[in-house]
């Protein structure tokens, strides 16, 4: 019963010694330097950010009325391509798990030569291929390419991970 005990936490106070204010100091003057650093490259890189011009590619108005500039609307382009690929990449890799867990030697080979080439293949070369090579051939647009693309990849991830669940 003796090894039964139920331990209870030790809480250890420490008290600040001088070597704790010694690396507080010498993190503070590492902070230091890299802000140092960090300032005086960007100042000899010699470029001036000119953040008056910022907003009227974010809004502009004309006698119509206000409209939304080339960022926003390259913000909203970029939620729609991304909510796309979401909701198709976890068809895909459902899909694909689902193959990778059949009894078929067919579907699990063929899921298998899909995760291996396309998780062993960089994302920006999928993007090209995709969009140089597949795109013409297929007649299909920008965004259906870029939705593909991101698709493809993160559906191969996704079933890896729904797989392992």
């Amino acid at each position: 019963m003796r090894a039964l005990k139920v331990l209870q936490p030790v809480i250890m106070l420490k008290r600040p010694s001088l070597s704790d204010g010694l690396q507080t100091g010498a993190f503070l003057v590492l902070v230091a330097g890299m802000a140092w650093g960090l300032t005086a490259g960007a100042e000899n890189l010699g470029y001036n950010w000119h953040w008056s011009r910022v907003p009227r590619y974010l809004l502009y108005k004309n006698p119509e009325g206000w409209h939304a500039g080339p960022l926003l609307q390259g913000l909203w382009l970029t939620l729609e391509i991304t909510a796309a690929s979401l909701v198709l990449s976890m068809l895909v890799g459902l899909t694909t798990a689902l193959m990778r867990l059949s009894t078929s030697p067919m579907a699990r080979g063929m899921a298998k030569v899909y995760l291996e080439l396309i998780r062993n293949t960089p994302l920006l070369i999928q993007i090209f291929i995709i969009y140089f090579v597949l795109a013409p051939i297929l007649d299909m647009d920008r965004f259906l390419a870029a939705v593909l693309a991101l698709s493809l990849f993160e559906g191969a991830y996704a079933s890896e991970i729904i797989r392992a669940g």
